[in-house]
């Protein structure tokens, strides 16, 4: 997919002034209708070091009214998140309705960096690729317009970009040691890189990759991805409340409780124990259930139980907590 880009490619001066404006009016007036339609965005940048994330994501948000949008910075994940799974920390920042969340490198960071670094092993890709694309697809289902950018570079771009940095006392700090080694294993990077674009590329959630050698030709590029997908949205959005409103609102479908069998129908409720022998296998089996606890907090097992029933059925949560 990589190998295909033309990074040539570049946007006049004057062309850019002229277009860029009137892009970024239109992104700030699609901003608004997105609020009154309460539709969710979140736009996701990944990408090369030096590579112009954190510059594009600026002139995004710059025509944006600041109180509809959040910038979140992925960093490496801290002793809390390393104990729940990876994806929680992005389920907790996704957006509320009618809110825009703009993610400077996201959950892509398990098949990219971590790959590389070996934290994820070859063997585990599948499940983590499968997780990525189960969460992108609730989200679409839900109404979420999810917008993903792959900023390109070269290996001798990224390069002269770094050199040029690090001789200016001023922006030296941006250039790290780390940042250095990953450009040593660019071949390493491009490698998995290619892999992830192709295993998370999807109708619902389709990858851009924008030419990033020119600063101008990407803003164009990134405003050309990210208006015409706010569009298709709310015309499908203000289509469907038409649809409702001349059908006079979405019918609800009346169910009859007889209409398919459940799985209630085959449950036994006259068995139960006598008042000793459920004494004694209760008094058992607590003593079992807080061994399990030890050793699961050991291992760090995560576990949930879930209880659904009906009001008189508590005391289930409580016998198990005694």
């Amino acid at each position: 997919m990589l190998k295909n880009i033309d990074l040539s490619r570049k946007v006049p001066k004057e062309e850019y002034k002229l277009l860029k404006e009137k892009l970024q009016w239109k992104l700030a007036e699609l901003q608004r209708k997105t609020q009154e339609l309460k539709i969710p965005v979140i736009i996701v940048f990944e990408g090369w070091n030096a590579a112009g994330k954190g510059t594009l994501i600026n002139g995004l948000i710059q025509p944006l009214d600041p109180r509809g949008f959040t910038v979140y910075t992925t960093l490496p994940p801290n002793e809390e998140q390393l104990m729940r799974p990876f994806l929680w920390r992005f389920w907790n920042r996704i957006p509320a309705r009618g809110r825009m969340t703009v993610f400077d490198r996201s959950w892509y960071r398990n098949v990219l960096v971590e790959r590389v670094s070996g934290n994820v092993k070859t063997k585990d890709l599948p499940e983590v690729f499968n997780d990525i694309r189960s969460f992108e697809r609730q989200l679409a289902d839900d109404g979420y317009i999810l917008i993903k950018f792959f900023l390109h570079i070269s290996s001798e771009v990224q390069r002269k970009r770094f050199d040029k940095l690090r001789k200016n006392p001023a922006t030296a700090w941006r250039v790290t040691e780390d940042d250095l080694k990953k450009h040593d294993q660019y071949k390493e990077y491009l490698a998995v890189t290619e892999e992830m674009l192709a295993e998370t590329d999807s109708d619902f959630a389709p990858w851009t990759v924008i030419e990033a050698h020119d600063r101008r030709f990407a803003f164009i590029k990134m405003y050309n991805t990210v208006i015409p997908a706010l569009e298709r949205c709310i015309l499908r959005m203000n289509n469907q409340i038409e649809s409702e409103s001349k059908a006079g609102g979405r019918a609800e479908k009346e169910v009859s409780p007889d209409s398919h069998p459940s799985i209630l129908d085959g449950v036994d409720l006259s068995l139960h124990y006598e008042r000793e022998e459920y004494r004694s296998k209760l008094k058992r089996m607590q003593k079992r259930v807080r061994e399990l606890e030890h050793e699961i907090y050991v291992r760090r097992i995560p576990v949930i139980i879930v209880y659904q029933g009906w009001d008189d059925l508590a005391f289930a949560a409580q016998d198990l907590c005694e």
